[in-house]
């Protein structure tokens, strides 16, 4: 079972006491007590290593050298006595750069007979070259624990790191940092990791890329991943954002399945998909990548197949991969509750990309008059001739008497005041969707109700097509409840307005 460590910091010995404490009553089990930065915040090297005998859990000491982005610039000796003192104390382990060994060795290093040897190498700029190598001469210096710390520049290098656990005998601690490296973390049980890292709520970490205690151990569950666990995830570019792995772990944890879903930062689709796919037993999919892996599938549904994009990945029963669209039956779906059929309706949509196509396919497969507006129309025009609907630019569109309003941009994301609609052109009795979820209640929908329309906000499409997913990948109704519960109580809200 993987164990966790939090780096702890602070400008006197007491500090790190207190930084210990917090460590053991948030689930961690060990402290990696980095006397670098303690250093450097102006605290006594020689009283925290003393202080290390009272600390709330078993500790590693880490004095990491300047050359591999620590902030130890004292001399060899110096850093010789601190380790060797607390080895002496019975420190539990020490963390040394590999390339620091036989200096350290030649300035007197003893190493202590109960402590545990965490040789590591550390790359801030890349994935370094011959990790296996470097893993084999670790193991020959006498590490216990050797540990690898490499910059991912994408997910695709993901598959760096998990060979590596594949193919390595005994304990090992493998990390890509950085937010394309962040799987390397939450993966780090399935993967069988001996250790990993993270942070306390509200720190920064000591590394890019550091999740919380709290999030490893419920929200992704490392110490219950073993090599069963089912890997599924979102790929996307931005992706921090997404509220996903909340929905689908919530789901994943109600009903007992040995399987996890963690966010993917991809920047190349087909490169992350051809390093990783082999491994990957569903995937979400958003911006920008909806229609990138579409010549990657065995098969496609009908329905993604028509759109020319999809958002979701499932395997079928040959556990080939098969690409499906849940986006735009959810949207039907969430339009409808408010208007019984779109069958005749006006359907006005609001951008030419990825999200508007699904929307204007379904919404034509169900009979709608579909208007698609953009800023550039030659946009518009090239979608509006491939699924046959009209379009026109979106001053044009301001004398539309539509019946049905879409939001099909990222206008509004994160922007509360930010709309894609003016203000004095909403239409009373209408129904306006935004598929932005962040904020909940946008700008556009505020705007809307006060005119009197019908308003659906983009949280109720996340869900919806998030049950079209999570049913393809297992075969289950999702408990729709709870995964709505779970996004109000992230983005602090008690209730859909």
């Amino acid at each position: 079972m993987v164990s966790i460590a939090v780096p702890i910091f602070a400008a006197d010995a007491e500090g790190v006491i207190t930084l210990s404490r917090h460590a053991l009553a948030a689930g961690a089990d060990l402290v990696e007590v980095r006397l670098d930065t303690c250093a450097k915040l102006g605290a006594d090297p020689a009283a925290v290593v003393a202080a290390i005998p009272t600390l709330s859990l078993p500790t590693i000491l880490t004095i990491r050298h300047e050359s591999e982005n620590g902030d130890w610039q004292a001399s060899d000796i110096d850093r010789v006595r601190l380790y060797n003192e607390a080895m002496r104390l019975g420190v539990a382990h020490v963390d040394i750069e590999l390339a620091q060994l036989p200096a350290l060795t030649s300035a007197g290093l003893v190493r202590g007979k109960s402590t545990k040897l965490i040789l590591s190498h550390h790359d801030f700029e890349g994935m370094s070259t011959d990790l296996p190598k470097r893993i084999a001469a670790m193991k020959a210096a006498g590490a216990d624990w050797p540990k690898i710390a490499v910059a991912a520049r994408d997910a695709a290098d993901l598959a760096v790191i998990r060979d590596l656990y594949q193919t390595t005998k005994g304990p090992l601690i493998a990390i890509a940092m950085g937010e394309h490296g962040l799987p390397s973390r939450l993966l780090s049980g399935a993967w069988g990791a001996a250790l990993t890292f993270a942070r306390l709520d509200g720190d920064l970490g000591s590394a890019p890329g550091q999740p919380t205690v709290g999030e490893l151990l419920k929200l992704y569950r490392v110490k219950q991943q073993n090599a069963q666990t089912k890997i599924y995830g979102v790929i996307g570019s931005p992706v921090s954002h997404s509220l996903s792995p909340l929905i689908h772990n919530t789901s994943f944890i109600h009903q007992k399945l040995n399987a996890v879903y963690v966010p993917f930062r991809v920047e190349d689709a087909v490169g992350f998909w051809r390093a990783c796919g082999e491994w990957i037993e569903g995937l979400s999919i958003t911006i920008p990548h909806k229609t990138e892996l579409i010549g990657q599938m065995h098969t496609i549904e009908d329905l993604a197949r028509r759109i020319g994009a999809m958002n979701t990945i499932y395997r079928d029963r040959d556990l080939k991969p098969v690409g499906a669209n849940t986006d735009a039956l959810a949207v039907i779906a969430c339009v409808e509750e408010q208007i019984c059929s779109v069958k005749g309706r006006i359907v006005l949509v609001l951008g030419a990309g990825g999200v508007g196509r699904a929307i204007g396919v379904a919404m034509k497969d169900r009979g709608a008059r579909v208007i698609i507006a953009n800023r550039t129309a030659e946009k518009a025009k090239e979608l509006a001739a491939e699924i046959g609907a009209e379009y026109m630019t979106l001053d044009q569109a301001l004398s539309v008497e539509f019946d049905v309003l879409v939001n099909g941009t990222s206008a509004g994301m994160g922007k509360p005041e930010e709309t894609p609609w003016p203000t004095d052109h909403h239409r009373e009795s209408s129904v306006v969707f935004d598929t932005v979820y962040h904020p909940l209640e946008t700008r556009l929908l505020r705007d809307a109700q006060r005119a009197g329309a019908r308003t659906v906000g983009g949280l109720e499409m996340l869900l919806r097509q998030a049950l079209g997913q999570y049913q393809r990948w297992t075969g289950r109704d999702a408990p729709e409840h709870l995964m709505m519960r779970a996004c109000l109580d992230r983005l602090g809200a008690t209730r859909m307005e």
